[in-house]
């Protein structure tokens, strides 16, 4: 399953993240927007889109951090992770995330994330800081 994920940053340099709804897989744990591509998108395409669907920001500008291939028990994912560094908007919860946060970099490791987002961790460690 490809995905698109997008690590969003603001101007204070700090990580957008939103805690997984309770009726979807990891329920509770926290990630970076994003979602599955459909049939015939690109992954740009599909960035744009999941962020606008997720949080409601229009993404201004951004580019591609890397990929991050992860098997799960009932399921492989294709991550493709990339770094929104200008948007519109203010983030809102439009897909009933209990909630979201803005984090430094230092503060990820407080919150719980599926265990293929701890690859997308060490990209940003890798490739933005």
């Amino acid at each position: 399953m490809k995905v698109a994920v997008a690590v969003i940053t603001d101007i204070q340099k700090r990580f957008l993240i939103a805690q997984r709804p309770p009726h979807v897989s990891h329920p509770g744990l926290w990630e970076f927007p994003g979602g599955k591509l459909e049939e015939d998108e690109s992954p740009a395409i599909a960035l744009l889109r999941e962020v606008r669907e997720e949080v409601g920001l229009e993404v201004v500008d951004y580019q591609f951090l890397g990929e991050v291939n992860y098997d799960y028990s009932d399921k492989k994912v294709h991550l493709l992770v990339f770094h929104v560094k200008a948007f519109q908007g203010e983030p809102l919860c439009l897909e009933n995330q209990p909630q979201m946060n803005w984090v430094p970099f230092s503060h990820l490791k407080d919150f719980e994330f599926p265990a293929a987002n701890k690859q997308i961790i060490e990209l940003i460690r890798n490739k933005l800081l």
